[in-house]
């Protein structure tokens, strides 16, 4: 016991391992001092004990030479000891301790000095007793395993009882190699009616999940050429509105024509065909939307600008009042102005890249759950993650390759056809614009979501 007490005081507390040029720092404490110099590397102040916490502004640094001598006089100790009572075999080459532990993982023999160490302190460790004998067990079986399995095969194949051949129980009456083989072939029956009965199941699952596939084919087919349907019947009106447009005097068809031809080709790549009243929209340019950060909206985690126009992402959430309309998951915030009517544009500033999305969102989405940044959950986003840009459109996620990579995102929004469209707000390029969808009266928000070190600025 006293071993291991002296043990116990001699060992650092941070690598649990014997004192390898002990330290003691400004508390009392000692430690191994590679240990130490490991602990506080790349502190200038605040250098706090590993043990006790206490923490001081400058580090301090002195050898315990007293422990070191004490420690080296208990190993010469020790090993005098071992050496008289076992003659000085068997001890450990690193500590000079006997060998009385066997790792099962290592497959080494240990002392108890190893077994507290890092290296062995999560390993399977047994007295070499027990180790040895459960090395005899699995040695014997080793030997005899395979003799024992071959003459059991001899023995069945001669038609024997291998119990009455090994003579563990006397050969039971009316026993014979007729009966065994009876009882073997209706094992064999009831074990293939299993499988048999085993592989209906899976004929059965595979058969109907073949007939839901091809349902859903077939409703996808109906969609589409429904959705083809109604493309085709836009275009005819919007051949029937461009008639009476290019029926107008030819000055004021020379007024409209650039900016026409211009909105026709920045038109969304999904829907390569206008809505309905685009004929008369073309002459209609986005109005400038004055709005600014809605602080009553922000995540905690969002912090925003006297201004509200700049908002960044914070290591830490505020107390804010916990307000029905803030959202509680998401870290997102909403514009101060919403619109159900009209066509409005806004420029955002990208001031610090990161993980972010910006966009539009329905005022009804949810502010206490996770988002679907889809337009079926009401929400229209484009989105910027470790250098790529993606939109959430429906079913799956669209990836965008860019020219360039935008500075200011001009993101353009028409009530009336549902249209969400985001352009470089610098070089004029198209970046990704939405099929047309219905906002159902509903009023819609500029929407924002920030991550990491992003930081998004609202332009004038």
């Amino acid at each position: 016991m006293n071993q291991e007490i002296l043990l116990d005081e001699a060992c650092c507390s941070i690598c649990l391992e014997v004192f390898q040029d002990p330290m003691f720092i400004h508390c009392g404490h000692s430690f191994c001092q590679s240990c130490i110099t490991q602990n506080w590397e790349g502190l200038t102040t605040n250098f706090s004990c590993p043990q006790c916490r206490q923490t001081v502004s400058q580090k301090s640094l002195c050898p315990n030479r007293e422990l070191a001598n004490m420690i080296e006089a208990a190993k010469r100790l020790n090993v005098q000891q071992v050496r008289e009572v076992e003659g000085g075999e068997n001890l450990c080459e690193k500590h000079q301790e006997p060998l009385k532990l066997f790792c099962q993982d290592d497959k080494r023999l240990i002392c108890v000095v190893c077994d507290r160490s890092k290296v062995h302190r999560d390993h399977s460790v047994a007295p070499i007793e027990e180790a040895a004998q459960e090395y005899k067990v699995r040695g014997l079986w080793a030997c005899l395993g395979t003799k024992v399995q071959n003459l059991l095969v001899l023995v069945l194949l001669m038609g024997g009882d291998p119990c009455t051949a090994f003579g563990l129980w006397d050969k039971p009456p009316g026993d014979s190699p007729s009966l065994r083989t009876e009882a073997a072939k209706q094992e064999i029956v009831t074990t293939y009616r299993k499988l048999h009965k085993f592989l209906e199941k899976q004929e059965s699952s595979f058969l109907a999940q073949l007939e839901q596939l091809d349902t859903e084919i077939r409703n996808a087919h109906e969609e589409s050429f429904h959705r083809l349907s109604e493309e085709m019947t836009s275009l005819g009106t919007l051949i029937g509105e461009m008639e009476r447009t290019y029926q107008q005097p030819d000055l004021e068809l020379l007024k409209v024509r650039a900016q026409a031809f211009q909105t026709w080709m920045g038109r969304d790549r999904q829907s390569p065909l206008p809505p309905k009243s685009a004929a008369m929209s073309l002459t209609l340019s986005p109005s400038p939307a004055q709005i600014m950060l809605d602080p009553e909206t922000a995540n905690a985690r969002l912090y925003l600008s006297e201004d509200c126009k700049l908002v960044w992402f914070g290591s830490h959430e505020q107390d804010l009042p916990s307000n029905p309309e803030r959202f509680k998951v998401n870290h997102c915030v909403l514009g101060s102005r919403g619109f159900t009517s009209g066509c409005y544009q806004w420029n955002v500033e990208i001031c610090r890249d990161g993980v972010w999305a910006i966009g539009v969102a329905k005022e009804s989405v949810p502010r206490d759950s996770v988002l679907r940044l889809q337009p079926e959950a009401g929400i229209w986003a484009l989105c910027h993650n470790h250098g790529g840009y993606m939109a959430h459109t429906s079913p799956a996620v669209t990836l965008l390759t860019l020219r360039s990579v935008p500075q200011q995102i001009q993101i353009c929004l028409d009530c009336e056809e549902g249209r969400v469209v985001f352009f470089d707000a610098l070089s004029k390029e198209r970046i990704f614009g939405f099929t047309p969808a219905s906002f159902q009266g509903e009023r819609v928000f500029p929407w924002f979501m920030v991550m990491l070190s992003a930081q998004l600025k609202l332009l004038p």
